[in-house]
């Protein structure tokens, strides 16, 4: 009996640390991170979009810049999340599913970069690297999905929509590359730096409460 209370008791514990964990549970600098990373990627995509309606005109080593800048600028950013949250404590259950999710979501798209990169050198069609943003999106989707269910916060159902629909949307127009690049870089904006943003601030003012 008595063990059948302390399984009660710990259920109850970590229903009631998912109700009242804060924010998106990947911490300030996480947070930071996620909503960085959205802004420059959105930046790359709307500069494309401005290059392929004709707006401006890079050249071949603008285009170059421009296609790997954001990437170091990230990697230069994630370096310093890493040093920055490693010796901080991880919080609770529902922090560290929200966390595993993620990284989870990093992990799949390394392999499905090499997956769509390899497909697209093979058949000679760079369309078939269109399609990975379209998947990634859509992961995206799934994983702020679960995170609505465990935090059951409606702006995060919002976004899990948000995502599912914009990478739907990019599967469906890769011959139509100002749409696409329009939609990725407006989804980028709403679904990864508005959200980073938010779990941001709200981690912010969580560790600024009295313990």
């Amino acid at each position: 009996m008595n063990d059948k209370i302390k399984s009660v008791q710990d259920d109850l514990a970590f229903l009631r640390t998912v109700a009242e964990g804060s924010g998106g549970g990947l911490g300030v600098a996480g947070g930071a991170l996620y909503g960085g990373a959205g802004l420059i990627y959105g930046l790359q995509c709307v500069g494309y979009y401005a290059q392929v309606i004709g707006l401006i005109r890079m050249g071949a080593l603008g285009n170059l810049v421009w296609a790997w800048l954001p990437t170091l600028i990230f990697l230069i950013m994630m370096t310093v999340v890493i040093v920055i949250e490693r010796k901080k404590p991880t919080g609770g259950v529902a922090n560290r599913a929200v966390n595993a999710a993620f990284q989870g979501t990093g992990i799949a798209n390394l392999a499905l970069i090499l997956i769509f990169a390899s497909a697209a050198v093979r058949n000679h069609d760079f369309r078939y690297w269109l399609f990975h943003p379209a998947v990634v999106f859509v992961i995206q989707g799934a994983v702020w999905y679960v995170i609505f269910m465990l935090r059951k916060r409606l702006w995060m159902a919002v976004v899990a929509a948000g995502w599912l629909v914009s990478g739907v949307a990019l599967g469906m127009l890769i011959d139509r590359p100002d749409l696409y690049l329009l939609i990725a870089g407006l989804g980028l904006f709403a679904w990864m730096m508005a959200p980073g943003y938010v779990m941001m601030r709200q981690a912010m003012r969580q560790a600024a409460r009295p313990a």
